[in-house]
C-alpha cells in the first residue's frame, strides 16, 4: 500500500492524479512529508497549499527553500526568513543571487560559510554545485568526511575531481548504495564484500548488472526473497 510520501512522489510525474481517489491534496498536505511537498511544488507550483500549511513549515529549518525560490520566486510570500537554515541561505546565494542580495544587501555568502556544519556544506554542494568554483575546495575537503562526499557525488558526479577516492576506496560506508544506485560508474572504487545485505539489495534492485560482484550466499534471506521477486538471482 502506498503511503503519502509515495503518492506525492508519484504526483511529481503524474500531476493529473491530483484529487482523484487516494490522491486528495488536502489529505496529502496533512500527512505528507514537507520536504516532498517542496519538491512537488518545484515542478508543479499550481498545487500551492493554503497559508495555514505554510505557517506550520516555519517551525522547520531543514526545508529546501533555496531550490523552491530559485524555481518559483513567487513563493517568497510564504517564507519566514528567520526559519531558513544557514545552508539554504548560502545555496540561495548561488541559485538566486539577485534574490539573496535583495533580502540581505549587507550580507555575503562568505560570512555564512564559516558557520556551516558538514551536513549543511554537503547540502550546498549537492544543490548548488557551482559553489565549488567559488569555495576553497582544499578547505572543503578537510571539512567533509567521506560519507558526505559519496552523498554529494550521487547527485553531482562532476564534482569527483575534488574528491580523494583513497579516503573511502575499498572501505565500508553507509552511502555506497545511495551512490551506486545513481552513479554506477563509480563501482570500481567499492569493495562489495564490505557492504551490508540491505545495501547490496538496494543496489541490485536498481543496478542488477552488479550481481556477479556479489556473494549471493551472504545476503539475508529476506533480501534474497525481495530480489528474486523482481527476477534478480544468480
Amino acid at each position: 500500500m502506498k503511503d503519502a510520501w509515495d503518492k506525492l512522489n508519484e504526483l511529481r510525474e503524474h500531476p493529473e492524479l491530483a484529487d482523484t481517489p487516494g490522491y486528495g491534496l488536502e489529505i496529502l498536505r496533512r500527512y505528507g512529508d514537507s520536504v516532498m511537498w517542496f519538491l512537488l511544488l518545484m515542478e508543479h507550483p499550481e498545487f500551492e497549499p493554503s497559508d495555514k500549511w505554510w505557517y506550520d513549515q516555519w517551525k522547520r529549518a531543514d526545508l529546501p527553500w533555496a531550490r523552491l525560490l530559485a524555481a518559483h520566486p513567487q513563493f517568497e510570500k510564504h517564507c519566514k526568513w528567520e526559519s531558513v537554515g544557514r545552508g539554504e541561505l548560502m545555496t540561495l546565494a548561488f541559485l538566486a543571487p539577485e534574490l539573496f542580495t535583495r533580502k540581505f544587501p549587507e550580507g555575503r555568502w562568505h560570512d555564512l560559510y564559516a558557520f556551516l556544519s558538514p551536513f549543511e556544506l554537503a547540502g550546498v554542494l549537492r544543490d548548488a554545485p557551482q559553489a565549488a568554483e567559488a569555495l576553497d575546495m582544499d578547505d572543503v575537503r578537510e571539512k567533509l568526511a567521506p560519507d558526505y562526499w559519496l552523498a554529494v557525488l550521487a547527485i553531482q558526479p562532476q564534482l569527483e575531481k575534488y574528491f580523494d577516492w583513497s579516503k573511502v576506496e575499498k572501505r565500508p560506508s553507509n552511502e555506497w548504495d545511495f551512490l551506486l544506485r545513481r552513479q554506477p560508474q563509480f563501482a570500481d572504487h567499492c569493495d562489495f564484500s564490505q557492504l551490508r545485505s540491505d545495501q547490496l539489495r538496494r543496489i541490485l534492485m536498481k543496478q542488477p548488472q552488479f550481481l556477479p560482484r556479489i556473494d549471493w550466499s551472504k545476503l539475508e534471506p529476506a533480501d534474497r526473497e525481495k530480489l528474486e521477486a523482481k527476477g534478480i538471482k544468480p
